[in-house]
C-alpha cells in the first residue's frame, strides 16, 4: 500500500506573497482586500486538480524570530514587513482552507521551511511520495528518491537530474552551494566573486565545501583569497541554509488526509468575500460529489 500515498506539502507563505502579488487588488462591498485569498484558492484547487493527493497541508511562516536569528541577527533583516492589506487577509484564507478539509501547520521559532523538511523526510521514510510547492530554490536540497519540488511559478517537477541539469549541481550539494553563492533575499552574504557558475564548476571538481577548503592551495590566488576571508562565514551560511529535518512536530504524515470540504459554511465565507464565481463553482461541486471518475478539485 505504501507507495501510492502521495502527500502534497504547500509553502503557504511563498503561495501568499505569490497570490497578493500576481492579481489586481480586489476587494469584498466592505472594502476589504481579498485578491491574495482569491489567488491563492485559485491555485490549490489547479493544484489538487493535477497532483489529486490523498494527504495535503498548508504551511506557514509565523512572524517573529527564529533558532536562527539567535546565530545570526541579521538573518532575513533586509525582507519587508508583511503589508498590511496582506496580513489583513491571512485569517480569512485560513479559515477557508480548514473548511476546504487542508490542514495548516505553523510552528514558533521555525521556518515553514524547517516544517516541511522534517514532514518530507518522516513521510518519505513511511513510504509517501512527497511533492513540494514551492518556488523557493532552498528546498531543492531536500529532493531524493520519492521527495520531488514543484515549482508554481514555472510549473516544473523538480528531482535529482531537473537540479543537476538547471544548477549543474546535485541536491545533496545544494547547500554548499548556496552557502558560497550567498542569498541576497535572506540577507546572506557568499564568497566575493564567486557565482552559481564558478561555485558548480568547484563543486564538481571537489565534490563538497569541506573539500574545497582542504584544497584551498590548488585554488587560483584571487580564489584563494576569496575563500580565506569567507572561511568563518562559511560555516555559518551552512547553518543558515541546512533545513532542520528533526524538529519537534505533534502531527504525523498520517494526520494530513485531506477531510471532506464543509460546503455550507464555505458558501457563508465566500458570500462575506464577494466570491460569485467560487459560490457557483461549489454549488457545482457539491452536486458532483460523490460521481466517481472526474478530475477533483478543491470543489469536490
Amino acid at each position: 500500500m505504501g507507495k501510492n500515498k502521495k502527500l502534497v506539502l504547500i509553502d503557504g507563505s511563498s503561495y501568499l506573497y505569490r497570490a497578493f502579488y500576481a492579481l489586481p487588488p480586489l476587494t469584498n462591498q466592505a472594502g476589504m482586500p481579498t485578491g491574495a485569498i482569491y489567488g491563492f484558492v485559485r491555485m490549490v484547487s489547479k493544484l489538487i486538480s493535477q497532483l489529486q493527493p490523498q494527504y495535503i497541508a498548508v504551511v506557514f511562516d509565523l512572524p517573529g524570530k527564529t533558532f536562527r536569528h539567535d546565530r545570526y541577527e541579521e538573518y532575513k533583516a533586509t525582507r519587508k514587513e508583511t503589508p498590511d492589506d496582506l496580513k489583513v487577509q491571512i485569517p480569512y484564507l485560513k479559515k477557508v482552507l480548514e473548511l476546504f478539509g487542508i490542514k495548516i501547520l505553523e510552528k514558533e521559532g521555525f521556518e515553514a521551511d524547517d516544517i516541511i523538511a522534517t514532514l518530507s523526510k518522516k513521510a518519505r521514510e513511511e513510504g509517501f511520495e512527497v511533492i513540494v510547492v514551492t518556488p523557493d530554490k532552498d528546498m531543492l536540497q531536500l529532493i531524493e528518491e520519492g521527495i520531488s519540488i514543484l515549482n508554481p511559478v514555472s510549473e516544473k517537477l523538480y528531482d535529482r537530474e531537473a537540479v543537476k541539469e538547471k544548477y549543474g549541481v546535485y541536491p545533496e550539494q545544494f547547500i554548499d552551494y548556496l552557502s558560497m553563492v550567498g542569498d541576497s533575499v535572506d540577507n546572506i552574504a557568499g564568497v566575493k566573486g564567486v557565482g552559481p557558475k564558478t561555485a558548480a564548476k568547484l563543486l564538481e571538481q571537489y565534490g563538497s565545501l569541506e573539500k574545497i577548503l582542504q584544497n584551498i592551495d590548488q585554488l587560483k590566488p584571487k580564489l584563494k583569497e576569496a575563500f580565506q576571508e569567507a572561511e568563518d562565514r562559511l560555516e555559518r551560511n551552512r547553518f543558515l541554509v541546512k533545513l532542520k529535518t528533526d524538529i519537534p512536530l505533534d502531527i504525523t504524515p498520517e494526520d494530513l488526509k485531506k477531510r471532506k470540504a464543509d460546503f455550507v459554511k464555505l458558501q457563508e465565507v465566500f458570500q462575506q468575500l464577494g466570491f460569485k464565481t467560487l459560490m457557483k463553482e461549489i454549488g457545482k461541486g457539491k452536486e458532483s460529489e460523490g460521481q466517481k471518475g472526474q478530475q477533483k478539485s478543491l470543489f469536490q
